[in-house]
């Protein structure tokens, strides 16, 4: 099995809460995919679970290695990323 080191871009390491006049309370998480050559992976299967109430949710990465998770009740989540062969 090939060992690759896979660097999980995001944008916000903490997840940024919506505020605003009508608070929402929802918040959002997204990020880039890429190997230690920079190269982007698309495909990926990347997870978000929120560490408090165990919910799970899953996205993969586009053409591009993006991901996006738009809305996500706010807390701590542990982020995975899981592609076969790597």
């Amino acid at each position: 099995m090939k060992k690759v080191l896979v660097s999980v871009w995001l944008g916000v390491l903490l997840l940024w809460a919506v505020s605003g006049f009508a608070q929402t309370g929802n918040a959002q998480l997204g990020g880039i995919v890429q190997d230690v050559s920079k190269a982007l992976i698309p495909g990926v299967s990347i997870t978000a679970t929120n560490v408090d109430t165990g919910v799970m949710a899953t996205q993969v990465t586009n053409e591009s290695g993006a991901y996006n998770f738009p809305v996500l009740q706010p807390g701590t989540y542990r982020v995975s990323a899981e592609l076969p062969g790597f």
